[in-house]
């Protein structure tokens, strides 16, 4: 059963190559120092997901392997097209579609705005801004059955990479 659920904004991309398209942009360098900063604050704070569901953009692709890099025993990524660029009830859709990992206890969502700052709002009742990088942390409420109601998580923090960087 997930007991916590992390949701997490792609790191800073780069916008070198007009010549890209919006799916093809990797990271930038604070964007790649930002991924890895936060992979290891989740690893100090012992909230590192053990899974990860991706959007199969190359800057989220990029910003989950950085993460893995920085968390000790993460199992795996699952890239979905289906989180690239989803709005929030999007992303809840394809979460019931997957189902609820029996066996993980932190699972991260990882994808973009404006999405992730709805789902912000979605399960948590207030609005916030939802910078690159930046890291939700939600606990599931004990007895919480529907884990994907709103009603079933409890905010704990927002992890934001310029508080890492400086």
């Amino acid at each position: 059963m997930v007991s916590r659920l992390l949701i997490m904004r792609h790191a800073k991309s780069s916008w070198d190559d007009p010549a890209q398209t919006d799916h093809e942009r990797p990271l930038n360098k604070r964007g790649r120092r930002s991924a890895e900063a936060i992979g290891k604050v989740l690893t100090a704070k012992s909230i590192a997901p053990q899974l990860i569901w991706s959007s199969d953009a190359q800057r989220t692709r990029e910003t989950a392997t950085l993460l893995i890099r920085a968390i000790p025993g993460a199992q795996t990524v699952l890239h979905s097209s289906s989180f690239y660029h989803a709005s929030a009830q999007t992303a809840l859709d394809t979460a019931a579609s997957l189902g609820e990992p029996g066996n993980i206890e932190t699972l991260m969502w990882l994808g973009h705005n404006p999405g992730w700052s709805a789902l912000f709002e979605y399960f948590t009742g207030f609005p916030h801004d939802f910078p690159t990088g930046a890291c939700l942390v939600l606990e599931r409420k004990k007895d919480a059955p529907d884990w994907l109601s709103n009603q079933s998580w409890v905010f704990k923090e927002m992890i934001l990479p310029r508080d890492l960087l400086g």
